[in-house]
Formats: C-alpha cells, structure tokens, sequence
C-alpha cells in the first residue's frame, strides 16, 4: 500500500471538532477534524500529541468534550502554530496523523525509506505515523546457539515521520528455523536515538553504529532461563488476553488461533476445574503451572506477530514478549529436566487463503 503524506502549519483554533451521536449510546463520539475545509479522520497520536504539545492530559474530556477543550486553549494560546501531518492512503483516506512543534525538525516519509534500504533495512513496514525497520548491529549477526535453536543479532527501529516523538532502538533476535523475530518491546531493551538539528544524518549515524554487547548479553540470559522455566497461568492469562482481543478484532489470519493456544499450553480450564480463570487472584495464577515453558509462549507470540498479524496487532504481542522477558518470570528455573522444542506452533491447514504476512 502506498500513502502520501502533507505537512502544514495551522493554530488551534483552526481545527474543528465534528461530533455525531452514537445510535445505541446516546453518547457524541468524534467524527472528524474539518481544517483547512477537509474531514480529516484523527488518529490517536493527534490526541496524544495534542496532550503533550499544550499540557492536558486525556481525562479532561471527562468533564469536558473535545471541542470545548480546543476552544478554551485557542483563547489562551491564540497565537501558538503547531506542524501538523496528514496521511492519505491509495483509497483516498485521509486521517490527522500529529501536531508538533514547528520549530522541531523532521523528516519525511521518502527520506527516512532511503536511509533504511542504503543501510540494508529488512521488513520495512508502516504504520500510524511510524516507519519500523530491522538491521543488523554494526558486530554483525553473531550467530549462536540456545537449547538446539540458532539465533542471530538484530536490532528494530521505529522513526516517526509525522514530527511527533523521536526514533527509538530496540534489541531483537532472530530465530532461523522459524524466521521468527522476538523484540524486545520494554524500556530495559530500548536506546532513544538522540535528534539534533539534521535528523537524517543522526539516523545514519545510529543504523551504522548500533551495537549493545551487554544488551545482547541480558536478553540471552533471558531466553535461556525462559527455557528451563514452566510458564505460569498468569502468565498464559496475559498471552490469552492479548490473541481473545487480536482475534475479536480479526487482526489474526490463522483461523484457530486459540486451539493452537490451548494445544501449547494445555487446557488449563480443564486442568485446574474453573470456567473462569480470573476467579483466582494473581497471587495464585503466579504459583500454579501451565504444561507448557516460557520459551514457548515467546515462540508461540513472535509466530503469531511475524507471520500472521497486522503491523499494530504485532507490536502489541512484541510487548507482550518485552514485558514477559524484563522481569523475572513466575516461576524462574523451575523446569529441571531437558526438552526438545517445536519448531512451529501454528497448524498450516488452518491458515486462511490471505495470511498477513508482515
């Protein structure tokens, strides 16, 4: 899909809230942001840049609604202009991506592609105002060894083009036998790249300089104690959680994503005799086992995100990894004996005909 963006500057009180009223609530939702005579369609990092440009945060629009709230910071900042970017894709959709501070540099969506494929950017996807990239640290792929399965080095960049927020690292192995891409998506496996007045040449000098020996380090620890660790049903409740809310919203292709699930970790409803695992409190979730080991679970999530996700609905099972991975896992060490690992988690026969293959 291609998609064109347009920047522009406006004030506040260039923008107009169009609201409609929702049929089975009764409740105003927001239809659109009319500027400049266009509906543009507003994404949620133009609320989340809104919130941080001026200073409010979103629980004011439960005492009052959007328009009332731009209105009142158009009387106090009249004069305040703010970058704003609109994306439009090849159907014609436009939508209000962000607003930020004219006098932050940016950079556009063309300039930041050829950065990434003239430094052998791999999987380059959009989405939502974000380029994400993956590349090889500059000590290169440093192939090794955990428990039979060979991975390699790999670090993933997001660079917003839409002047909102700034490029961020995160550390990533890849697993061969699978081409799967486990990422870690918390604060403890991220580097900030530092911006200054020419964003591209610190993007250059980020993707040919990049390399985190003791980052690379942590995270094997990590996934070499997630091997000898049983999962916890706390920690398959999360998993669960995040596929129930992917699957509702049909962002998954595999079309039996929770058998495979319930394969993996075993039925734990059955096993422990409730209907409802939540009727247990956390503390208990995090003492009783699942027949499955955190190495699974991360297998089983990195399938799902690599192979058969939309780009948002990947990144959001990444974090799952990034946080499952940060801390210590329930029951840490508690799998003595040694096991052999499935390659593959998701049966191919239950695939549909259009896997969303990243």
């Amino acid at each position: 899909m291609q998609w064109n963006f347009d920047y522009g500057y406006a004030r506040v009180n260039d923008f107009r809230v169009i609201t409609n009223k929702d049929a089975k609530t009764g409740k105003s939702v927001i239809e659109a942001i009319e500027l400049d005579g266009q509906r543009l369609k507003p994404s949620s990092r133009f609320w989340k840049s809104m919130f941080m440009r001026f200073g409010f945060s979103e629980s004011v629009f439960r005492y009052f609604d959007h328009a009332e709230v731009l209105q009142r910071i158009a009387e106090k900042a009249p004069s305040d202009l703010v970058r704003y970017c609109v994306e439009e894709d090849h159907f014609g959709t436009k939508r209000l991506l962000s607003v930020s501070n004219p006098k932050r540099p940016t950079i556009t969506h063309e300039e930041v592609r050829g950065l990434l494929s003239g430094y052998e950017g791999m999987d380059i996807t959009y989405n939502e105002g974000v380029l994400t990239s993956t590349h090889r640290p500059r000590s290169g792929d440093c192939s090794f060894e955990i428990g039979g399965d060979e991975f390699k080095h790999r670090f993933v960049m997001e660079t917003p083009i839409d002047g909102f927020s700034q490029p961020r690292i995160f550390l990533s192995f890849l697993r061969m036998i699978c081409s799967n891409g486990a990422i870690g998506y918390s604060r403890a496996f991220r580097s900030d790249v530092s911006l200054g007045k020419d964003i591209g040449h610190c993007i250059s000098r980020a993707l040919e300089s990049y390399d985190n020996g003791e980052g690379y380090a942590a995270l094997r620890q990590r996934f070499e104690s997630a091997q000898t660790s049983w999962a916890s049903l706390h920690e398959c409740n999360q998993l669960y959680k995040n596929l129930a809310k992917l699957e509702q919203q049909r962002a998954i292709s595999s079309n039996n994503v929770m058998s495979d699930f319930h394969r993996v970790t075993g039925r734990l409803h059955e096993i422990y005799g409730l209907s409802n695992l939540d009727a247990l409190s956390e503390k208990r979730q995090r003492i009783l086992p699942a027949k499955c080991r955190i190495y699974d679970l991360i297998n089983f999530a990195s399938e799902i995100a690599t192979h058969y996700s939309r780009n948002e609905s990947g990144r959001n099972l990444q974090a799952y990894i990034g946080s499952l991975i940060s801390d210590e896992y329930d029951m840490e060490g508690t799998a003595t004996d040694t096991t052999e690992f499935s390659d593959f988690f998701i049966e191919p026969t239950v695939a549909t005909a259009d896997p969303l293959l990243n």
